[in-house]
């Protein structure tokens, strides 16, 4: 499958006020780096917190989770999380990558933008073959 018809299934099957628009990505065989906007009407956004809205913690992660499952065949049980780090907030209207890198059960995942480091950690799922779709 080309990037192009990548970007348009994950557009798909991820349009909705619960996700990041994505605007780009590029592949190879173990890791992904998607490029994404934060829109400000975005549902997450909602309520945390009323005076300046971030992008929690937990919905990032979340995030890396699901698209890791989309992207590489490693199954839906997930085990754990390691190595979580959180350097900045995600603020509406912010365009960032998210690099998501795959090695037998684990998904690294890193939100950045340039030099700016906003989140990575290490996503550990049950063992499956690494096959990518």
């Amino acid at each position: 499958m080309t990037d192009v018809n990548l970007l348009a299934q994950l557009r798909e099957q991820f349009s909705s006020a619960h996700w990041p628009r994505m605007e780009n990505i590029s592949r190879d065989q173990d890791q992904c780096v998607i490029d994404m906007y934060i829109a400000h009407d975005m549902h997450w956004l909602e309520g945390h917190f009323p005076q300046q809205p971030v992008v929690a913690g937990v919905v990032q992660t979340h995030w890396a989770g699901e698209l890791a499952k989309s992207l590489f065949n490693i199954g839906d049980e997930f085990i754990r999380i390691d190595n979580l780090k959180f350097q900045q907030v995600i603020l509406p209207g912010q365009h960032l990558q998210l690099t998501l890198s795959y090695s037998s059960t684990t998904v690294k995942f890193r939100y950045s933008q340039n030099d700016t480091l906003f989140s990575e950690g290490k996503l550990v799922f049950q063992g499956q073959s690494p096959v990518t779709q």
